[in-house]
């Protein structure tokens, strides 16, 4: 649970530099006006899978996976999480500094 707690500013400090970075890129580079109610889904969104982050690391925690084959830990989730927003918030930062970032087809 320790590495848990430790983590967690990380995927704070990423899922905010993301949300700030995301909101100057539309308004000071697109030039698109602010809306509060983008802004709010954003903010849910960022619980949402900061929620979801910590739970399954929990869940990392108390059910061994390396029983079926599998080495998921705690820290590989959040982690993964982490790794994640950081993409997202190079990709902004790329576009604030007006760097073409072509980013993959889902």
């Amino acid at each position: 649970m320790i590495e848990i707690l430790n983590l967690l500013p990380a995927l704070a400090i990423v899922m905010v530099i993301n949300i700030a970075l995301g909101m100057y890129a539309k308004i000071g580079v697109e030039k698109i006006e602010f809306d509060k109610t983008k802004l709010i889904n954003g903010v849910i969104k960022a619980c949402i899978v900061a929620c979801s982050a910590i739970g399954l690391s929990y869940v990392a925690t108390v059910i061994d996976f390396s029983s079926v084959g599998l080495n998921v830990t705690p820290e590989s989730i959040l982690n993964l999480a982490i790794i994640t927003y950081i993409g997202k918030d190079m990709v902004n930062f790329g576009k604030i500094l007006g760097v073409n970032i072509k980013q993959a087809e889902d």
